[in-house]
């Protein structure tokens, strides 16, 4: 029945007893874009399960005894903020937060330090498990803190953004943000992207590539304005039909093409391969014992592309499926970053939560 609705919220109490055919429902939808809220007592649920725990954000063993206090909106450009004050006061139950998921994007926090540990706990937060969008507050213990008008507004941005319809998707977690990755799509326009208008388009926060009903007649890429040299990427991809790749450290070439390095994404089964397009062609099998243990097909994976110097290592869903060195002096260690539109039969590919951390200048790295 969750196929039905756009947004699945709990807030419940139940310590343990979710059913593997309920949990596998539950992953199933969220995966495939549903918009997931947990609140208050969510946080100390299903604890025999703990993908739970990676989903929602972590888990509640204890709590600061009931009271009033204070709290801050740490992230003010989070669309979940809109029209939230800096800072209010709520009367809740002051969680300590356990098992942190480091992917967590803080929206509000504790203006002062709880716990034995006294540290600032956070209070609202957002994560992206793969196709889906999660919120997470802590608050909601009774109708002192369920009556204000703050606490309803946080709610409603958080079911409207959950559900894709406020703001955008792509927001990298705090932990990424401390390690020095940059967002390459705001989650609203393909800003400082070259591509083809008349095949890709930005929806909820996703990048769709989409040459149905007629298809393309060759490769069409969304291609970066900029180069870039050594770096992480990472990214989710969910291919619908056909086969798709996303094209690294590559040269332009005339209307929206490109050649260079590929970590294929292909239904086909090449997912994880290492290509080189318009040259070598396949350097690396990423998926005959690799990646076909892991990929989800018709589904969103996650994809982590390392280019250091000569070094290139390929990921899908944390496992290696690629590690490369260069012996050719003369191949680029800079280019562009694109994502690819198959040529031949109507495909549609997406791409969402697009990150990069730079390890060195590419000014130098061009050199």
């Amino acid at each position: 029945m969750l196929s039905d609705y756009d947004v699945i919220l709990f807030n419940t109490c139940i310590k343990s007893g979710l059913k593997e055919s309920q949990r596998q429902a539950l992953l199933k939808a969220v995966r495939k874009g549903k918009g997931l809220i947990a609140v208050h007592c969510a946080l100390w649920c299903f604890q025999d399960w703990s993908e739970w725990r990676k989903i929602i954000g972590g888990i509640l063993l204890k709590h600061d005894p009931y009271r009033s206090y204070d709290v801050i909106v740490i992230d003010r450009d989070h669309p979940i903020a809109k029209d939230l004050p800096a800072r209010f006061t709520v009367t809740d139950e002051p969680y300590l937060v356990s098992e942190r998921n480091p992917d967590m994007r803080v929206i509000v926090e504790t203006a002062d330090k709880h716990g034995p540990d006294k540290i600032i706990e956070p209070q609202a937060w957002t994560i992206r498990y793969f196709g889906g969008r999660v919120f997470t507050t802590t608050f909601g213990h009774d109708e002192k803190v369920q009556t204000i008008p703050t606490f309803i507004k946080l709610l409603s941005n958080g079911i409207q953004w959950a559900a894709g319809r406020l703001g955008p998707a792509t927001l990298p977690g705090r932990k990424e943000l401390q390690e020095g990755f940059k967002p390459l799509f705001d989650g609203k326009v393909l800003k400082g992207w070259r591509y083809d208008r008349r095949f890709w388009k930005v929806n909820n926060g996703i990048i769709i590539g989409n040459t149905q009903p007629q298809g393309a007649e060759k490769h069409t890429f969304a291609i970066t304005e900029r180069s870039f040299g050594d770096f992480i990427l990472r990214l989710s991809v969910k291919v619908v039909s056909g086969n798709s790749g996303i094209q690294f450290r590559s040269q332009e070439l005339s209307d929206f093409d490109v050649a260079g390095y590929q970590a294929d994404a292909a239904l086909s089964g090449g997912w994880g391969n290492l290509h080189d397009l318009h040259g070598r062609g396949k350097l690396v099998d990423g998926w005959q014992g690799k990646s076909e243990k892991v990929v989800n097909l018709n589904d969103w994976n996650e994809m982590e592309v390392e280019a250091r110097g000569r070094h290139i290592k390929i990921k899908v869903n944390s496992l290696i499926t690629a590690d490369w060195i260069e012996t050719d002096p003369d191949r680029s260690k800079t280019g562009v970053i694109a994502l690819q539109l198959h040529s031949g039969k109507p495909m549609e590919v997406q791409f969402t939560n697009i990150r990069i951390k730079e390890l060195v200048d590419t000014k130098k790295a061009a050199k």
